[in-house]
């Protein structure tokens, strides 16, 4: 009888003991080295300190993408990635504006409703952030902006002219 307890006990230190050694080996393993994951990677590339929470996209291209911002917004352009991640951003000329009014270009979110070129359309509908384009100011009936989007990496451009309501 004293035997069955001690063998009972024994069979549960040794389990025990067991998952202390498989637990103890998967707490001990090693960040990886800088051969798998490199200096530069660890900082600047996917995960790293500066951009956490960029994914690599498993397609390369970019789309151009043109859109709506918030109040006063009549225009907006931005690039972004097969994962809908901005890339660059557009720089947008003025080119003609009614003379009663202020157009300002600025850096803010849009939506994304069209596309100038690129790859995908993935990105329509979603909330990007790029060159917004807003007027201020009173217009005559039927006045309109013309601007020249360029997009970065390739400089394509794309004229577009947008209307702009009175007020």
């Amino acid at each position: 009888m004293p035997a069955t307890p001690l063998r009972a006990a024994l069979s549960a230190l040794a389990v025990s003991l067991g998952l202390a050694a498989s637990a103890g080996a998967a707490l001990a393993q090693s960040p990886p080295t800088f051969q798998d994951y490199p200096l530069r990677d660890r900082v600047f590339g996917p995960g790293g300190a500066v951009f956490p929470d960029y994914v690599t996209p498993t397609d390369s291209g970019i789309a151009y993408l043109t859109g709506l911002g918030g109040k006063g917004s009549v225009f907006a352009a931005g690039t972004a990635d097969f994962n809908c991640q901005q890339t660059q951003v557009p720089t947008i000329k003025v080119l003609s504006a009614p003379a009663g009014g202020k157009v300002t270009v600025r850096y803010g979110a849009f939506t994304a409703t069209g596309i100038d070129g690129g790859l995908t359309t993935l990105c329509l509908g979603r909330a990007l952030k790029g060159a917004v384009v807003s007027y201020k100011g009173k217009a005559a009936p039927g006045a309109q902006i013309a601007l020249r989007v360029t997009y970065p990496t390739r400089g394509a451009w794309y004229d577009h002219v947008v209307p702009v309501s009175p007020r």
